[in-house]
């Protein structure tokens, strides 16, 4: 046995797994996997035309490509990044500094007088936190994230973010964009997007979609209508590494003005000047980052092997069998569904009949049982935290390899593991 064999691998967690649904992490494609040996082999750094032309024009190529698949502009721009958390703190950079009103990368945030106004962005409540980090690492601060209620259905509420916008113009506050989530963390819950593209264009703000987790699903035929509306938004980050199964890294932040990256990111340092040419581009000026490992390869190979045709029915597959294990918890005594289902994500919670469990009691059975699936190697699922401070088993699938035998196994051992225990000599 190697060293590997007996000291990483036994360490390592399985998110290829049919029976992993802890965490919106995909099991990575076979033709990603490669792509990803063939990159590392490679070893391009990606920020300089010079360095590495195949790579920028693979980089730009996939970019095009998805322009397509969510029916941006051919002008639209965008960039390669590590993961959802980035690719919103590079579309917050540009968002702030194309609606603050003044050059912020001269200035800073008091402005070139110092009395600058506190910009503002919006999102619901149930937004990811990478948001209130985003204005964190912008210097923006903390209290620039208005967090705006959500509906029965975990959804942003438009009248609440009317009144919050208006109320913070009246404190003073200069509000500058609204995020709407395609596809929430905590339930999968998406935005109304389409409201949001009519009022932010009202108002005149930034409209951004965090569709780090469902912005693919616009392929899907099951997924919900609003999705579409992401073609009007002025940025999307999304992530292949998500529902586009590729291996891990690889997000992406796409920008409906072109030029806005540049006047961003770019800096000219006289060490990396080259002549200029009409076909060079050199990606790092539209990305803060420098040395920039070859992620675009694995999802640029994994598009032309599987196509978009693929890709739909492999989320498609997800969905339905998010639909089914709904209905599946439905009817089944002692489980309930604990939150309203729109993308691929299924809250429950165990609820066994005839034990008359007191609230506290109830409330742990169900961390209980999400570690006891993990104990006995039935299943990887996580918890989520209602409105109303519940916890509920949830069960996210982004996995091309999960079937209605691993959903029917998984349904039918939460409830027989709650039964047991929830038994009253166990809950004393």
């Amino acid at each position: 046995m190697t060293r590997v064999e007996r000291d990483v691998i036994p360490l390592s967690s399985f998110n290829g797994h049919p029976a992993f649904y802890g965490y919106i992490t995909s099991s990575p494609n076979p033709v990603g996997v490669v792509g990803n040996l063939l990159a590392g082999a490679l070893n391009p750094n990606t920020s300089l035309w010079r360095a590495a032309p195949a790579a920028t024009t693979i980089e730009l190529e996939t970019i095009r490509w998805l322009n397509t698949i969510f029916k941006f502009p051919d002008t639209a721009e965008g960039i390669f990044s590590s993961g959802g958390q980035f690719a919103n703190v590079i579309a917050y950079a540009v968002m702030r500094d194309q609606r603050a009103g003044w050059d912020v990368r001269a200035h800073g945030m008091r402005g070139p007088d110092g009395r600058a106004p506190k910009l503002s962005v919006y999102v619901s409540d149930q937004a990811h936190y990478c948001h209130e980090q985003a204005v964190e690492f912008l210097g923006m601060g903390r209290e620039s994230i208005r967090k705006v209620p959500t509906d029965e259905a975990y959804r942003m509420r438009l009248d609440a973010l009317s009144a919050m916008i208006a109320e913070d113009r009246q404190r003073g506050m200069r509000p500058i964009g609204v995020v709407g989530t395609a596809g929430t963390v905590g339930t999968g819950a998406v935005d109304p997007l389409p409201e949001l593209v009519r009022f932010t264009r009202a108002e005149n703000l930034w409209l951004h979609v965090d569709g780090a987790y469902g912005a693919f699903g616009v392929l899907a035929e099951s997924a919900p209508a609003p999705l579409q509306a992401m073609r009007d938004a002025d940025s999307i980050a999304c992530d292949p590494h998500k529902w586009l199964y590729a291996p891990i890294d690889a997000a992406i932040t796409l920008i409906r003005h072109p030029g806005a990256l540049q006047q961003s990111f770019e800096f000219h340092p006289s060490y990396l000047q080259q002549t200029a040419g009409a076909c060079r581009v050199d990606l790092v000026e539209r990305s803060p980052e420098n040395s920039r490992p070859f992620r675009a390869f694995k999802v640029w190979l994994a598009l032309q092997a599987y196509g978009v045709s693929g890709y739909r029915a492999m989320i498609e597959r997800n969905i339905r069998l998010a639909e089914y294990m709904e209905k599946l918890i439905a009817a089944t005594p002692g489980l309930v569904n604990a939150a309203p289902r729109e993308l691929s994500i299924v809250c429950w919670r165990v609820d066994p009949p005839s034990h008359g469990l007191a609230p506290e009691h109830a409330d742990q059975l169900q961390s209980d049982v999400i570690a006891e699936l993990e104990r006995r190697g039935i299943a990887f699922v996580s918890n989520a935290h209602l409105r109303d401070g519940r916890t509920a088993l949830r069960a996210c699938i982004v996995n091309f390899r999960t079937t209605v035998d691993d959903v029917e196994r998984l349904v039918a051992a939460s409830r027989d593991i709650g039964q047991e225990l929830s038994k009253p000599s166990r809950a004393r």
